[in-house]
């Protein structure tokens, strides 16, 4: 199209030159010029209306592709509540109205059961949900199901008759305890155990030592062991994203605020094929509820309340003092961290938009371990060199030379180079120590 354009233009060009240089200077100079000008501006805004078209397709495609690869990438992190819903008879009930409310956000999701009683409500971020049913006919009957990562949870209601402006909360076991729909075995810790637990670091990835099926790798140097295998085995998500890194597939250095963690899931047995490696480690982050809720905190850990480290227990066993450091440095270090986090929904939005923002910063006060041969120690600064090799002390220079009495000499000064005894002449006089 466009260089159909670019030819009709042409085509124009070459119809309407002869007129114009046959026509004389006026009006008939004027009629000659506007159809080109017309034609010429015509093909102009018609090259720039196909190439705003070009350019919203592309940007269009490259929305559906991310779209569609977060989709699935997500997809696996988001759990579902399904369940049956019978009489007290155990008949099925139909058509019955089930409502699915995030407690945390007050946002709810409706479904109504099908021909045989089942409903299922997907895609649910973890979180505590309230499943109400209600049917002509029955009672309102209310039950919580806490939904964890990825799990399917089932929530059989059984309805008794009645209004339904009455309410029956369904506890324990009689409607069924709220139970996994999957046969994985998994341990999860969500943020009041992360953020309560005693520990000693706020990296969230040091959690994982509490599960049985993981352990240090050799010499604690931060590595895991899955299983009895190495850590590039395993998968790291974090909401539902790959964030394996390097070349061996360890986890990523920049991790999330521990703050802002809201569960931590580590599946070790019998999981599907949709979570690959030996090991699934997957971190799920809060989100903003339907109130505003913060937090501060501050950490110190510093070498005057802490125990040497095993390594500083090496090091001190392999010491071998010098005349430069006579005795052991003690270890010192002062680590400091603080931060915090707020959430809540977003002004102006009828609680429909959420938020959750987390700062946090870490530093920290420990000496630089310097090791350097050519430093001078307090006998060097004293004039005394006989620590050093005899080759490399100072030369004597050859104006102090008379000046220095035989005995100075003797006791002061050594010869250095090759036979020296034959042919001082070619050895350099260099100081022992300066005279006093």
């Amino acid at each position: 199209m466009i260089f159909s354009f670019g030819s009709r233009v042409v085509r124009l060009k070459r119809e309407l030159t002869p007129n114009f240089k046959q026509s004389s200077l006026g009006s008939t100079h004027t009629a000659d010029i506007a159809p080109l000008t017309a034609a010429l501006s015509f093909a102009k805004e018609s090259d720039m209306r196909i190439r705003r078209i070009m350019t919203a397709s592309v940007l269009m495609v490259g929305i559906l592709c991310c779209c569609y690869a977060t989709t699935y990438a997500q997809g696996t992190n988001l759990g579902t509540i399904r369940g049956t819903v019978t009489d007290a008879n155990g008949a099925v009930v139909t058509n019955a109205a089930i409502q699915v409310t995030d407690q945390a956000t007050g946002i709810s999701r409706d479904v109504t059961t099908n021909s045989a009683g089942d409903y299922e409500v997907p895609a649910l971020k973890p979180g505590t949900y309230k499943v109400t049913v209600t049917a002509t006919g029955f009672k309102t009957t209310n039950m919580d199901a806490v939904v964890s990562g990825s799990d399917v949870v089932r929530a059989d209601l059984k309805l008794e008759v009645g209004a339904a402006t009455e309410s029956v909360i369904v506890v324990g076991g009689e409607a069924g305890l709220i139970e996994k729909d999957q046969p994985v075995i998994a341990q999860t810790l969500n943020n009041q155990q992360l953020t309560q637990v005693p520990r000693d670091s706020r990296e969230i990835l040091e959690f994982l030592y509490l599960n049985p099926d993981i352990t240090q790798g050799p010499g604690g140097d931060g590595t895991f062991k899955f299983i009895g295998a190495q850590s590039y085995g395993a998968t790291f998500s974090l909401d539902g994203q790959r964030t394996n890194g390097g070349i061996f597939g360890e986890p990523t250095s920049s991790q999330p605020s521990l703050e802002t963690i809201g569960e931590l899931i580590v599946l070790s047995k019998n999981f599907s094929a949709e979570y690959s490696g030996i090991s699934n480690i997957r971190i799920e982050t809060k989100r903003g509820g339907s109130s505003y809720h913060g937090s501060l905190f501050y950490n110190n850990k510093n070498s005057a309340l802490a125990a040497w480290t095993t390594q500083d227990k090496i090091d001190k066993s392999n010491f071998l003092p010098t005349p430069a450091l006579s005795s052991f440095p003690t270890p010192y270090f002062n680590l400091n961290e603080t931060g915090g986090s707020i959430g809540g929904p977003v002004p102006f939005t009828h609680k429909n938009t959420f938020f959750l923002l987390a700062y946090e910063r870490r530093w920290d006060f420990a000496p630089v371990r310097v090791r350097a041969s050519n430093i001078p120690t307090s006998l060097i600064l004293g004039g005394n060199f006989t620590a050093i090799n005899a080759g490399n002390r100072p030369a004597v220079p050859s104006s102090i030379v008379p000046l220095l009495t035989p005995a100075e000499i003797a006791n002061n000064t050594i010869l250095t180079g090759e036979d020296c005894d034959v042919a001082p002449e070619d050895c350099t006089l260099r100081w022992n120590s300066i005279p006093t």
